[in-house]
């Protein structure tokens, strides 16, 4: 069983010359030099201040800018630009280069090039907001693999994900959905791209805040792919729920257990295995319910749930 991990995929091809090796003190250059895609994360990113050393955890699937490439004592390590999307702050950090593959810088689209598609204008100026674009390699079976984006600013609107599929060598756009802002979070806080299925058509899992009043907020697991023209969604779960902007007259435990899950009156916390069946997985959806009185600042009780929830062909069993 394999839980989640609840952090930006990347993926990684190979580093056999595809970037110049820059001495380990010359500054970090503006612009990135290649890609970096990792194929069966989480990769290590590692960064130093000071005495302090910050580790980012990346899942598979993103396709990363690579900022320079440093030899040092025989090694090779390659400096990766990593995005908090919960942020959209974005960090620089290390990794090896071993464990990296590097595709060139112009076998992708740009930044620029990916919101002129999308027809998206962040507000320009001193001070204002830049738009982050947070990509993935999803693979599609025969068809080669869909550059599938999220993009985010402050001062846009909303945010947007969006595919970009391969014909004649570039990629065009395709299917698109717009995601909400909650609470100033720009609709997707993580991804990481599974095959799930067995069928070469991979999906994208994100980690997806919510609210829907005060006290009814959380952060759901949405498991997609892209499907004729469209993105469809296979599963969605919560893996955080916090409902207390109502309470019933009494506390009462629902029957199945998991129609407990974001019921009023509760909290919810939740994690998810993906659990192997031949080439196809199954969902395994873990939950701690408790449940709370109105005015009570602690949970009078709690449940313990699993529901496993299995491919019946077109998606995943639900939770409730």
């Amino acid at each position: 069983m394999r839980s989640l991990a609840a952090a930006l995929g990347l993926l990684v091809i190979g580093v056999a010359g595809a970037v110049r090796t820059l001495p380990g003190k010359e500054g970090v250059p503006r612009q990135p030099v290649a890609w970096c895609y990792v194929q069966g994360g989480p990769l290590e990113v590692v960064r130093r201040a000071g005495r302090k050393t910050i580790l980012l955890s990346s899942g598979a699937g993103a396709l990363v800018p690579v900022m320079r490439t440093e030899t040092k004592n025989g090694r090779v390590r390659v400096m990766l630009r990593i995005t908090e999307l919960a942020t959209l702050a974005a960090t620089d950090g290390w990794a090896e280069s071993s464990q990296a593959q590097i595709l060139p810088l112009d076998r992708f689209p740009s930044d620029e090039e990916i919101l002129r598609q999308l027809n998206l204008e962040p507000p320009s100026g001193f001070g204002a907001p830049g738009a982050v674009v947070a990509r993935w390699l999803v693979k599609q079976g025969d068809s080669g693999a869909a550059l599938v984006c999220f993009v985010a600013s402050s001062g846009l609107p909303e945010s947007r994900l969006a595919a970009f599929l391969p014909a004649g060598g570039k990629y065009v756009r395709g299917p698109e959905l717009e995601i909400p802002f909650s609470d100033m979070n720009p609709g997707i806080l993580s991804g990481e791209v599974r095959d799930l299925v067995g069928d070469g058509v991979e999906c994208l899992v994100t980690r997806e805040p919510f609210r829907k009043g005060p006290e009814i907020l959380g952060v759901n697991m949405v498991i997609r792919r892209l499907g004729r023209g469209d993105f469809s969604t296979l599963w969605a779960a919560p893996l955080e729920s916090r409902n207390l902007g109502s309470f019933p007259p009494q506390v009462q435990t629902l029957q199945p257990l998991e129609r407990n899950a974001s019921a009023p009156g509760t909290v919810t916390k939740a994690e998810v295995e993906f659990e192997p069946r031949g080439k196809i997985y199954t969902l395994v959806w873990k939950a701690t319910v408790e449940f709370f009185a109105a005015g009570q600042d602690k949970p009078s009780e709690s449940v313990k749930v699993t529901k496993v929830c299995a491919w019946n062909g077109s998606e995943f069993e639900p939770v409730q």
